[in-house]
Order: structure tokens, then C-alpha cells, then sequence
């Protein structure tokens, strides 16, 4: 049943559908994320940025876990079945990582914004999302459906710990979903898992250093917001790429190099901004 899903979907194949949903399944990689995440931050609302990064983080930890433990055969090779943009389909079937963030992120939208059109968008990302890795034969429909429960689970429990935190006034609590992610490290010794526990260690340090000393204001002219933009994404790419070339090619680097990313999207792009581009 599961296979005979696949085929129906793949019934359409065609150049014009190869390319849609190939566009479509890159809003639900780490790329999509980041940036849309360091925007948000920077320049919609920084408290929302951070409630949506952790949301982020500890839905992609879930996942790497899950799909571990679970060990479930994606359907690559198939008979019947083709697969496109395989490169991407990283660790193991169950649940769908892809599906899982694109949830977590729209339904952290939903929430916030409680406007229909955001229902509206958020609810077609997420289906478009997980139509796109049945055709691209990736992911089969237990994968998808999983990955949006999770999605949402994981949604629900993040902002409820970042709520209690940020009332509590007790960032400690936040330690909840550090100290596993950081202990996974010795069980799970993959390239993802490091930049994860990278990104959250230094999403985390920054949260309190600029919650602390910083007291960043996103409000701001629309010129300046689109300079704050051009500048912080250029710095964040360039220093994506540099370290790359800089460190050893080993996990530990990529662990290092995610760290710095998660403390320039809190805390050094907020300093930045608020000396320069008041």
C-alpha cells in the first residue's frame, strides 16, 4: 500500500513537476531555515526568533533520534519507484525530516500569527512539503504523516519550556533540551547531530549573553532592516564558508562551526546592529 502510494503520486512525473517539487522540498532544509529564522530574529521579532529556534533545534534532534532508534528503509530502489535529489536524503526513512521541520516551523507561525492567510500558507507549505518527498521518492506516506505529528509534538513541548523560561525569568530551565542534545553527542557520531548540538549550544549562549548585555531592539527604518539583512546574511554565509575551509574536515569542526553561526545569528549580528544600524 505504502508503495502503491508512491507510484500514484509519481503518475504525474513530468519536467515541470521535477523542478516544483524539488524547489518546494528545499523550503524544508537547513539553508530555508536559518535564514528565515536569522530574519525573524533580526527583524520581525526577536523573542519569536528565538521560541522558533529552539522549536527548530529540538524538532531536528527528535528526528535524528527517532530515525536512529527506528532505523526505518527509505524506498530507494525500489522497483516501480524513482528517486530524485537523493544527495539530501540523509540518515534513515522514519520519520520524515523534511516534513518535521517544515511543520514545526509553519505551525510556530501559526501560532504566533493567528491570522487566516497564515493558516492558509502554513497548512499548504506543509502538504506540498510532504507531497514532494513522495515524488521525489524519498519518503513514504508513514514517513511524511509521522514526521507532522512529531512536528507538532515537538512544537507544543519547545514553547512550552521556552514559555516557562522566559516568565520564570529562569533561562536555566532551557538546559532541559541542552544537556541531552550535548550527551547525544557520544551516542550519535554524525555530521547532522554535531552542527544541531553546534547550533543549539550557540543559539543557547547567545540567548543569554544578549538577553543579558545586549538588549537588542528590532524596530527599526525599513532601509536599515534591509541593510541589517544584507549585512548580517553576508557575514553569516562568509563565515558558513570560511571555517569550512579554515577547520580539519572532521565532526568536531562541524560541531565548532555551527556553534559560532547559532552565537552570530543571537548575539554578534544584534551587537553589530545596535552600535551601527540603529
Amino acid at each position: 500500500m505504502q508503495v502503491e502510494i508512491i507510484k500514484y503520486v509519481q503518475t504525474i512525473i513530468s519536467p515541470f513537476w521535477d523542478t516544483f517539487f524539488q524547489l518546494v522540498t528545499m523550503t524544508g532544509e537547513e539553508s530555508f531555515y536559518i535564514i528565515a529564522a536569522a530574519i525573524i530574529f533580526w527583524c520581525v521579532n526577536k523573542k519569536f526568533g528565538y521560541k522558533l529556534g529552539f522549536a527548530l533545534l529540538t524538532s531536528t534532534i527528535a528526528n535524528i533520534i527517532l530515525k536512529d532508534m527506528i532505523n526505518a528503509a527509505r524506498p530507494i530502489g525500489v522497483p516501480g519507484i524513482r528517486s530524485l535529489r537523493i544527495e539530501t536524503a540523509t540518515g534513515q526513512s522514519f520519520p520524515s525530516g523534511h516534513t518535521q521541520g517544515a511543520t514545526t516551523f509553519w505551525i510556530s507561525c501559526i501560532i504566533k500569527v493567528k491570522r487566516k492567510w497564515i493558516y492558509i500558507v502554513g497548512i499548504l507549505a506543509i502538504i506540498l512539503v510532504s507531497i514532494s518527498r513522495l515524488y521525489l521518492g524519498l519518503h513514504y506516506p508513514r514517513d511524511v504523516i509521522g514526521g507532522i505529528v512529531i512536528g507538532i509534538i515537538c512544537v507544543i513541548i519547545s514553547n512550552y519550556i521556552f514559555d516557562y523560561a522566559e516568565e520564570t525569568k529562569k533561562a536555566w530551565v532551557l538546559m532541559i533540551i541542552i544537556v541531552p542534545t550535548l550527551i547525544g553527542m557520544m551516542l550519535f557520531r554524525e555530521k547532522t547531530y554535531y552542527t544541531i548540538a553546534g547550533t543549539v549550544l550557540g543559539f543557547f549562549i547567545g540567548y543569554i549573553l544578549e538577553s543579558r548585555y545586549v538588549l537588542y531592539e528590532v524596530q527599526s527604518s525599513i532601509l536599515k532592516q534591509l541593510m541589517k539583512l544584507v549585512f548580517g546574511l553576508a557575514i553569516l554565509v562568509t563565515l558558513k564558508g570560511m571555517l569550512k575551509v579554515i577547520l580539519p574536515l572532521n565532526i568536531f569542526s562541524d560541531f565548532l562551526r555551527y556553534v559560532v553561526i547559532g552565537l552570530w545569528i543571537t548575539v554578534g549580528a544584534p551587537c553589530i546592529f545596535k552600535k551601527f544600524i540603529r
